[in-house]
């Protein structure tokens, strides 16, 4: 009988053995983790060296910026936390003392992104700052969006990238409680085509935990329509995933199994969403299905008031330790936590 495979069933098999391969050994752990010749990691100063980043964690998806107006909603009644440089600045300054060497901002213009107070931030602490841009969802959109083209949206990303020293493509997304719009998969696309003009990585953000109607398979979808333009999934991170009760980690397995990264990035709250022991179990059987190196972790932190406590290096000093308590190796924990945002970050620059 012959047996007909859809493209995503057929991406999943092709892609197994590519990331069997490229999953560390125990001897290359030991090394530490192998770059592509000519790697860099773009922050908004210089590019670096990933080494340069080994003795410290990389948090792959925070905001320190941030501002997020929604055209038709009430203002808000006070400005977003991370509108005050000063108290940024003495939060990072406290997640250096936790070991946090390097920082992606996941902000772009539509999220309230203001670029210079990224850069006063990081000439204040000495923190490598990661600077994106993007498209957040639909709702924010700029309106000439809609009379653009795939490719010059993605023309105008890969010279904006260029000019304001972008080291990513993030935070990527859709609007929630719902399937991926005609408008989303258009800027999807230009996304992805605008990764292809640069190397730059990409992450995105799901809606996942914000009611009935986001579908499970989102974060598969969203690796569906980069797919469709030539992105390969090693250059993608789904993020959000830690907010998808899924307790056998089918969904989170598939992402890996294609070789993309899995983004466990709100560990800023522990009930909000979905508690954290539950997100130690899904992580448990990710890791046990032998996904440890494609596993990123942050806490997205927008300027919450109720956290309490660390805020950006809460993923490494509250999180992580639930990790090895439930008996996840430091050495794995580490590597977690150090290796893998290098990876996902460090690319090989196109020649212009």
């Amino acid at each position: 009988m012959k047996v007909r495979l859809s493209r995503r069933e057929a991406l999943s098999v092709m892609t197994a053995g590519a990331v069997a391969a490229v999953v560390p050994s125990a001897v290359g752990r030991a090394k530490g983790p192998a770059f592509p010749k000519g790697a860099i990691i773009r922050t908004l100063f210089k590019d670096m060296k990933p080494a340069d980043l080994a003795a410290g964690a990389t948090l792959f998806h925070e905001h320190l910026s941030f501002d997020l107006r929604i055209p038709g909603a009430p203002p808000p009644k006070q400005p977003s936390p991370t509108s005050d440089v000063d108290l940024v600045v003495q939060e990072v300054q406290a997640a250096q003392k936790d070991g946090i060497a390097c920082i992606v901002d996941g902000g772009h213009a539509d999220m309230g992104r203001n670029l210079d107070n990224l850069k006063t931030i990081a000439q204040r602490t000495g923190i490598a700052i990661v600077a994106c841009g993007g498209y957040y969802m639909e709702r924010v959109y700029p309106p000439e969006l809609a009379t653009k083209t795939e490719d010059q949206i993605a023309e105008d990303l890969a010279a904006e990238a260029q000019a304001n020293r972008y080291g990513a493509f993030g935070e990527i997304g859709e609007n929630p409680n719902a399937a991926m719009s005609e408008m989303e998969r258009k800027v999807f696309r230009a996304i992805g085509k605008a990764q292809l003009r640069t190397n730059l990585p990409i992450f995105t953000h799901n809606a996942y935990g914000t009611g009935p109607n986001v579908p499970k398979d989102a974060g598969l979808h969203q690796l569906d329509v980069f797919d469709s333009v030539g992105v390969k999934p090693q250059h993608i991170a789904i993020g959000h995933t830690c907010c998808l009760d899924d307790p056998e980690a089918e969904i989170i397995k598939q992402i890996a199994k294609r070789g993309a990264w899995v983004g466990f990035d709100r560990m800023n709250t522990q009930e909000q969403f979905v508690t954290d022991d539950k997100r130690v179990k899904m992580l448990l059987k990710l890791l046990d299905a032998g996904y440890a190196n494609q596993l990123l972790l942050a806490s997205d932190f927008t300027g919450a008031r109720s956290i309490t406590g660390p805020l950006y290096g809460r993923t490494k000093t509250v999180f992580a330790p639930k990790l090895i308590q439930a008996g996840v190796s430091e050495e794995i924990v580490h590597a977690i936590l150090y290796d893998n945002p290098r990876r996902f970050l460090a690319f090989v620059p196109k020649k212009s």
